[in-house]
């Protein structure tokens, strides 16, 4: 890109965030669709007879740290390619925060126009302008981004960063230009004159009153009047200045700085209605007496343009807000019943039945956890299109990961008479440092698949180090999954990690599936520092590879897990849900698991319930009429002793990082996911039974999920 002019649109933008995710989300957003349309371009214009708009084409630059995104920006100084927008992180540990580092930047341009991106309010708007000043090159974007936002913000900030070249270039010609010429007005006024009336800038020379003596052509223009109608009037008498007072006060800041500048102000034109502009003051000498030369230019259509990105600004956020309470309101009206059918087929499994009868309840059930595993497809991709992923990153074990999502699919596998096989190489170190929940849903949407489409023969999961170097103290794992099945066609390979989509329809109706497993692999291996890929021959087999990079866990071992199932020991629990299939699955399921069981259906009758008696335990519904359960919560921590102990464990269907944030912010200790499992409800009791209890004090919040 060459450097840009002052009339030439400079779409280079300087992205600085410790976060990869969000360059890769960026670039998606103004670069991703920017391909090659030279084709369909010429035949728009053959069918239309009419030459294709062009597309606007962002120059998108990456820096994960303050220092890094300066050093950016002085080299594209140096090399006469400024950056007109910075978009900058105000989260960057252990480096500069946002703010500094926008601070840094404005003293090596003070064109640039900053976004501060935040998911968190780190600092107030009075904070922010503290240490940085008052600048309207500065703005605030709320994670997560929308689409839409963010290609308006990038439009918008470039323009008005030609637009303030512009003003400045001009600005910089006139200061230059009076400079020159105050000293030459007192012999050459007749120059004055012609450089006064041939100026396209709108300029007008006025007494130290206000009072218009003189103005050019080009301020005719802009404000609709002919001079004869302005000459020895003053704003206000025009009415483009609301009171004395005002311009009283223009003349304060004159006398005492010399001049005044980029002042805004709102004038009429007859024809084009209310404008907005900005204006200039410089005192000057005259045939020895003091002058005021002033400088005008409209800004009509920048306000405009600024009004109309707050409005989508709000409305992106309204957008947001309801596909958030949407998803989660989803989520709980689909877990909710799905609960139910799947806490009571798996009670039934274990009560004797006839086999025909039992055959059809592993149908119920089947169908059951496939209904669920479509649902969490959905919200995963959801979150992940929002920006609200967030990745874990804790010791684990990455042979015991792999082997988990080996074993998972081992009956499956022998229900199809195929070879299923594991094979880890010896460099790969046996404690990783990262989110194994994830690489393990990777795996298994990639093991999944594998034996979906193979009909005989082997599936060999591999993995080991990778060739390509990973950053300093980390590694990069190589993970393959190598199957013998029907193979994929070239031309329908760039199809297979777009969102809801499959090879092609007969797939689809043959194979099931949302189309989503794949989409959601890709963007959770990037997220983890590595790129996914494919080889695959039709009638040959497939080849699905992905990489990660994961910190060394050396001297850190994985939280253990209690050995062998524990002992609940007749526990008191208190169960507080509203809906009453789900009342009788859990109060069944704690039956079985030898509990005491009382029930009750919403938050005050918790209250109540937990003042009156002693429980070892409370499940507690997020989500009940009334009094809810995190208010709920919130109460019973507000008791006296005992009973502001006892451990409450939430019951969500909604498993998003806010909801579980605010579990654990309302003084709950745990929480489970619905639709519920026997054996995370059982690990979970097992955590406050009286054998695992101390007796002198409340159990801390455990913050694991069920």
């Amino acid at each position: 890109m060459k450097p840009p002019t002052e009339t030439e649109p400079n779409r280079r933008i300087l992205v600085i965030d410790d976060n990869r995710a969000i360059h890769a989300d960026v670039r998606r957003i103004l670069v991703g669709d920017q391909v090659d349309r030279s084709d369909l371009e010429s035949d728009e214009e053959f069918l239309f007879d009419d030459a294709p708009a062009a597309a606007t084409r962002f120059e998108i630059d990456s820096a994960y740290q303050g220092q890094e995104g300066l050093a950016l920006l002085e080299k594209s100084i140096a090399e006469n390619r400024p950056y007109a927008m910075a978009l900058v992180d105000v989260r960057m540990p252990p480096g500069w925060d946002g703010v500094e580092t926008i601070g840094r930047l404005w003293r090596v341009d003070p064109h640039l126009q900053a976004v501060i991106c935040t998911a968190y309010s780190d600092y107030s708007w009075t904070d922010i302008v503290r240490r940085l000043g008052n600048s309207d090159n500065l703005l605030i974007l709320k994670k997560p981004f929308d689409n839409i936002e963010v290609i308006q913000l990038a439009h918008a900030l470039t323009n008005k960063w030609r637009v303030g070249r512009q003003a400045s270039a001009r600005m910089e010609d006139l200061d230059r230009m009076v400079a020159r010429r105050t000293e030459q007005l007192r012999k050459a006024e007749e120059a004055f004159r012609g450089v006064f009336e041939a100026s396209p800038i709108a300029i007008t020379l006025c007494d130290m009153a206000g009072r218009y003596l003189d103005v050019n052509r080009a301020f005719e223009e802009m404000v609709g009047l002919a001079k004869d109608r302005m000459i020895g009037k003053d704003a206000v008498e025009l009415g483009w200045l609301d009171s004395r007072e005002s311009l009283h006060e223009l003349g304060r800041r004159l006398a005492s700085f010399g001049c005044v500048d980029a002042h805004e102000w709102a004038y009429t034109n007859p024809t084009l209605g209310r404008r907005n502009g900005l204006l200039w003051l410089r005192e000057v000498t005259i045939d020895r007496s003091p002058h005021v030369l002033g400088f005008y230019l409209d800004i009509t259509d920048r306000k405009r343009m600024e009004e109309d990105l707050r409005l989508a600004r709000i409305g992106a956020e309204a957008a947001a807000r309801a596909k958030s309470e949407f998803l989660s309101n989803m989520s709980h009206e689909i877990h909710t019943p799905l609960n139910g059918v799947l806490g009571l087929s798996a009670l039934l499994a274990d009560s004797n039945m006839p086999e025909d009868a039992r055959s059809m309840l592993r149908l119920v059930r089947s169908s059951g956890e496939t209904l669920a595993k479509i649902l969490d497809d959905v919200l995963d991709f959801s979150r992940i299109e929002s920006g609200k992923l967030e990745l874990e990153q804790a010791p684990f074990s990455f042979r015991d990961a792999m082997e988990w999502g080996v074993e998972l699919f081992r009956a499956m596998a022998g229900n199809k008479h195929l070879r299923l096989n594991l094979s880890v190489e010896s460099g790969v170190p046996e404690r990783l440092d990262g989110d194994a929940t994830r690489i393990r849903q990777v795996l298994a949407n990639l093991i999944g698949n594998a034996i979906k489409f193979t009909e005989q023969g082997t599936i060999d999961v591999e993995a080991g180090l990778a060739r390509e170097p990973a950053p300093a103290g980390q590694y990069r794992i190589r993970v393959s999954v190598r199957d013998s099945g029907i193979g994929i066609p070239p031309d329908k390979l760039s199809r297979l990690f777009q969102p809801f989509s499959q090879v092609d329809a007969s797939s689809n109706r043959r194979f099931g599936g949302s189309g989503l497993g794949l989409a959601i692999s890709r963007r959770l291996v990037e997220a983890m520092g590595g790129p996914i890929r494919v080889e695959s021959r039709p009638g040959e087999g497939s080849v699905f590879e992905f990489d990660f990079v994961a910190g060394s866990s050396a001297g850190r071992s994985p939280a253990p897990e209690p050995v062998g199932q524990p002992e609940l020991g007749q526990m008191r629990i208190l169960v507080a849900e509203d809906n009453p299939v789900n009342q009788t699955v859990v109060k069944l399921v704690l039956q079985r698991l030898g509990c005491n069981v009382d029930v009750v259906a919403d938050g005050m009758a918790t209250l109540s319930r937990v003042q009156a008696a002693s429980y070892d335990a409370i499940l507690m519904d997020i989500q009940m009429p009334g009094l809810g359960g995190l208010e709920a919560a919130r109460r019973i921590r507000s008791l006296s002793a005992p009973c502001s102990r006892t451990p409450i464990v939430g019951l969500t269907a909604s498993v998003t990082v806010e909801n579980r944030e605010a579990c654990f912010a309302a003084g709950m200790n745990d929480y489970l996911s619905k639709p519920l499992s026997i054996d995370a409800l059982r690990k979970a009791l097992g955590r406050y039974s009286p054998a695992n209890r101390l007796k002198d004090e409340a159990p801390e919040p455990s913050h694991n999920a069920g």
